[in-house]
């Protein structure tokens, strides 16, 4: 379950738009009203007019909620249910005691197969911010409040999230959710690949998307990142609220490719063979040490310090302490 919620100044479009109106490939069932009348599309669009002039004061009195669900959801999600999710989740973010409609979204090649397993169940919310009293319905903390809810009701009914976002097919979306969509993609491939600011940014101006640092007032550290496209900007939490597109994240997979880039291919190991016998260069080093002992002690040692590919450090350890050993009895002997 997720909601998507955004606010506007025009009830015409909104509800044209959660009506389907203009939409070929796309089938609309209102499921649910208050406060309107509702024989035609004009009856809604007055009723929130003629209720919204009750506070002048409010500049975006049009508020849309697009609640959507997974596929995994769908045999689930009748009518009946859907509303009752609908309207749990209205009362939990405090949109009560005012008008509103809720429309629910069907492909025309699904429109009658709920069931169906590619069917993506959603439903739009248009209401008012101009409440029955001529209150402004309130926005604060709506972004962290819809999180918790949408948490919430999850748990309490059981629901998944729905599509992971590299999967959501942008062709479905437009506006504003569509472009943000664009972005968020857009960056996932850029990180994969770039190894640093300037390649990162190359590639995403690439695809007409500008990403700008935001600093923190009074210092060159940098607070966070904007993603600008078709002239419209985006917060890094806005792109992405689990953090993939936030300047830490990019740090670290920039750092990641980097690091990887300049690593060299290492030779494949070669199998190990039988070297031929060889005096070792360890017993070289030895004799040279102790020069003044007999010929018969470093022919016994000759053994002992052979070094090979069974060579480990058990032996070098050895060894370094006979060296330590002979030093001592050399300089006994001065």
């Amino acid at each position: 379950m997720i909601g998507s919620i955004t606010k506007g100044s025009c009830f015409s479009g909104c509800v044209e738009y959660a009506l389907a109106l203009k939409e070929k490939n796309k089938e609309a069932r209102l499921l649910y009203s208050e406060g309107l009348f509702t024989d035609t599309p004009k009856d809604i669009i007055d009723g929130f007019e003629c209720q919204r002039h009750l506070n002048s004061r409010v500049q975006h009195w049009c508020g849309h909620i697009s609640l959507s669900y997974s596929p995994k959801d769908a045999e689930r999600m009748d009518d009946d249910f859907m509303v009752k999710l609908a309207l749990e989740y209205m009362d939990k973010m405090g949109i009560k005691n005012t008008q509103f409609i809720i429309v629910r979204h069907l492909d025309s090649s699904t429109k009658s197969l709920c069931s169906a397993k590619n069917v993506h169940p959603h439903c739009h919310i248009v209401y008012n911010r101009v409440d029955n009293d001529g209150k402004c319905v309130s926005d604060s903390f709506e972004y962290y409040r819809n999180n918790e809810i949408c948490d919430e009701m999850k748990q309490k009914y059981d629901l998944t999230y729905g599509e992971n976002k590299d999967q959501v097919k942008t062709e479905r979306l437009k506006g504003r959710p569509k472009t943000r969509q664009e972005i968020y993609l857009a960056v996932q491939t850029a990180k994969k690949s770039a190894k640093d600011w300037t390649t990162f940014q190359r590639e995403l101006a690439q695809k007409g998307i500008t990403v700008r640092k935001k600093f923190r007032r009074g210092s060159t550290e940098v607070d966070g990142l904007s993603y600008f496209k078709d002239g419209q900007k985006f917060k890094a939490s806005q792109v992405d609220r689990n953090g993939r597109c936030s300047y830490d994240v990019i740090c670290k997979a920039l750092d990641r490719n980097k690091s990887r880039q300049s690593q060299p291919t290492s030779p494949s190991p070669k199998p190990m063979r039988q070297q031929p016998k060889q005096e070792p260069s360890a017993v070289g080093k030895v004799l040279e040490a102790g020069a003044d002992l007999t010929e018969g002690l470093g022919n016994a040692l000759g053994g002992i310090f052979q070094v090979g590919p069974a060579y480990d450090p058990e032996e070098e350890a050895f060894i370094n302490e006979m060296k330590r050993r002979q030093k001592r009895k050399r300089g006994r002997s001065v």
